[in-house]
């Protein structure tokens, strides 16, 4: 059986990573000199595969040990303290003795020790109760992170979720701590640029000018071309050429969806032809059909209207324009402007080097489809 290139999530090794080396540098040299870094990106872009790429270099070589934490799912500052300090003791918890040493040296927390379903390795986790016990935990889990002799870097995915907290003066209760940990690197990272740009360079936040700032955007077309050529090869299948532009140009160089369905066209196909590659597109687009359709019925009518001008119109970097309104009938200005708020908050578009497009790649190429525009 041969193993799929294609990796749609988590993160394997170097040999499945196409590039971001310039970035990978950025990042690694950031961390090794003790500058915090804050990353920003459009969903699914491939961020965090790029963090995972750094630890897994740094690791195997070394340079600190890597700690890697997603507060997504937190809505506290108490669910913030359980997956911060959850990540930091695993990464300690090498062996029996380290492990003896966290639960003696933070018997105020309660810490527990379990083994990782996944990974089979140790894994020390906290629980919190209330606020109090919340803010308790984590100068503990910092005071503990200062007393060790390695040098930490620190990935907080998701980052901006933090502004959410009902807690008052989150930031300034984690920039304190931050400050007076000397070695640990923090990399702050998340998909809601305005909400970070916000925390990170407003004068009035605590974090403001406090970290390097970086933005990912998609990998260059050549590279990534030359990269899908080699992995089809090196699995003995045969691709065009012009079939690699297709399948770049159908998912606008966007990481995961390149990756879905390159991953999708090895497991089936082993003459890759760009009738081929749109055979698979239309496949894939059609599945999700039941979900972009449900779409209608979370969003007015003019703003499903307005999505749809914009996958036909291949994005647009002036929504309000008397062009744009009037070719797809879509009405007046201020309400289009209202719209695009809206649909921006909802994260159904993004604003990238200053062009509205959608977010969602295949639902993009869904209402193509529906609007008879696909190819």
């Amino acid at each position: 059986m041969k193993n799929n290139p294609f990796i749609i999530s988590g993160y394997i090794s170097p040999d499945y990573f196409c590039d971001r080396e310039r970035e990978t540098d950025m990042i690694m040299e950031a961390a090794r000199n003790g500058r915090h870094l804050t990353i920003y990106s459009p969903r699914r872009i491939g961020k965090t595969g790029l963090i995972r790429h750094v630890f897994y270099l740094g690791k195997q070589n070394k340079y600190f040990i890597p700690v890697y934490t997603d507060v997504l799912a937190t809505s506290s500052l108490g669910d913030f303290t359980e997956s911060l300090g959850r990540s930091v003791l695993s990464a300690l918890a090498v062996n029996d003795s380290a492990v003896k040493k966290i639960l003696k040296k933070l018997a105020q927390i309660r810490p527990k020790f379990s083994i990782d379903p996944v990974t089979a390795e140790p894994a020390v986790t906290i629980t919190v109760s209330n606020e109090k016990e919340a803010a308790s935990s984590l100068e503990s889990v910092f005071l503990f992170l200062r007393e060790q002799k390695y040098h930490f870097v620190i990935a907080v995915d998701e980052f901006q979720q933090v502004a959410a907290y009902p807690e008052k003066n989150v930031e300034a209760v984690l920039r304190t701590h931050i400050q007076q940990v000397s070695n640990a690197s923090l990399i702050f990272s998340g998909s809601r640029k305005h909400i970070l740009t916000d925390i990170f360079s407003s004068p009035d936040r605590p974090f403001y000018n406090s970290t390097q700032m970086m933005e990912i955007d998609r990998i260059p077309t050549d590279i990534y071309k030359s990269f899908i050529i080699e992995k089809f090869q090196k699995g003995r299948i045969k691709i065009e050429t012009s079939a690699a532009d297709t399948i770049l140009a159908g998912t606008e160089n966007h990481t995961f969806y390149v990756q879905y369905l390159c991953n999708r066209l090895f497991s089936n196909e082993t003459n890759i032809t760009v009738e081929a590659v749109r055979r698979m597109l239309l496949k894939i687009i059609m599945e999700n059909e039941a979900i972009y359709a449900s779409y209608i019925n979370l969003i007015t009518p003019l703003h499903f209207r307005l999505l749809k001008a914009i996958a036909v119109n291949g994005g647009i970097r002036n929504p309000t324009s008397s062009e744009f309104l009037s070719s797809f009938e879509l009405g007046a200005a201020s309400s289009v402007s209202l719209a695009i708020k809206s649909l921006m908050d909802k994260e159904f578009i993004d604003l990238n080097n200053g062009e509205y497009r959608l977010s969602d790649i295949f639902f993009n190429l869904w209402l193509k489809y529906r609007a008879g525009s696909l190819w």
